[in-house]
């Protein structure tokens, strides 16, 4: 079974009829849904080679200067800023598209519910609007939404108590890329940083290898075929998820979204097929319930 465990739904880049063509081209079974949260990006050019270059020293000798790079990415009033150009970043997004995916399509589709701490929000009612197999937990944007991760302290009980996981994208500075706390406060949260852990990666690894509910996924351009291939080596693959961050960077011939990049990666990793069978969703289905 192949489940892409990290897709925002933006029809304006690809309408739910595309996407579902392209599953059925590449086997993927199944999508976890994610409610769009930015104005549609199209990032190509310059732009790719500045996102080479950040993603180059994060990963190397000058992590530091990558992490000034990164963070300076989002601007004061939390928009997200490429070359000048800046995009509106929605600090409350919709989760209500996605049940109208998942209710029309219920075999093909599950969800996280997105959330953001710095709001007002009631955890009761929103356990009553997501009950049911079909919301797996919660996603959480410490980057983008500007707070420090200790903000999802009252979220990450809710998850262990309810046995659903959380999908987190941190941010580059002290207190919004702490990626210590949740796995330290809630032990037996089944905690997810996306992205291999950008913008920690190296640094983060040998910490989540001793943390037995801590995982990465592979998804984005924010990473490349050497840093997935790095991120399987040092963590094993029982640690590592499939997801794509579509419908978001690898055009393909047709200028849209190829859902097959990734996956030839995944394909090329110098692991056994059994390995690659967990990376690409047995892990996933495990950590959630859905092999049950």
């Amino acid at each position: 079974m192949i489940i892409d465990m990290h897709y925002h739904l933006d029809e304006r880049l690809e309408p739910v009829e595309r996407l579902i063509t392209e599953m059925d081209r590449h086997s993927i079974d199944k999508t976890v849904l994610i409610a769009p949260m930015v104005d549609s990006i199209h990032l190509g050019g310059m732009a790719e080679k500045l996102s080479a270059l950040m993603r180059k020293m994060l990963a190397g000798k000058m992590k530091s200067v990558g992490r000034l790079f990164y963070e300076s990415l989002v601007t004061g009033n939390g928009n997200f800023r490429v070359l000048n150009k800046t995009y509106k970043v929605d600090q409350f997004p919709d989760n209500n598209a996605l049940d109208q995916v998942m209710k029309k399509h219920p075999d093909r589709f599950y969800a996280w519910y997105f959330i953001n701490p710095t709001g007002e929000y009631n955890l009761e009612e929103i356990e009553a609007k997501i009950a049911g197999e079909r919301w797996l937990g919660f996603k959480a944007h410490p980057f983008w939404h500007r707070y420090p991760v200790k903000m999802l302290d009252h979220i990450a009980s809710f998850c262990v108590e309810k046995d659903m996981s959380l999908l987190i994208h941190l941010g580059g500075a002290s207190e919004n890329g702490d990626y210590r706390f949740l796995p330290e406060k809630h032990p037996d949260l089944k905690l997810i940083y996306a992205h291999a852990g950008l913008p920690f990666f190296h640094d983060m690894w040998p910490y989540i290898m001793q943390k037995e509910n801590v995982y990465i996924d592979l998804s984005s351009v924010y990473l490349d075929e050497p840093l997935r291939r790095a991120a399987v080596k040092t963590l094993g693959a029982d640690k590592c998820l499939y997801g794509s961050d579509g419908p978001f960077g690898y055009l393909g011939e047709d200028n849209m979204y190829d859902h097959g990049a990734i996956l030839a990666e995944i394909d090329r990793l110098p692991v056994s097929t059994r390995e690659k069978e967990k990376i690409l969703g047995h892990n996933f289905a495990e950590l959630t319930g859905l092999s049950r």
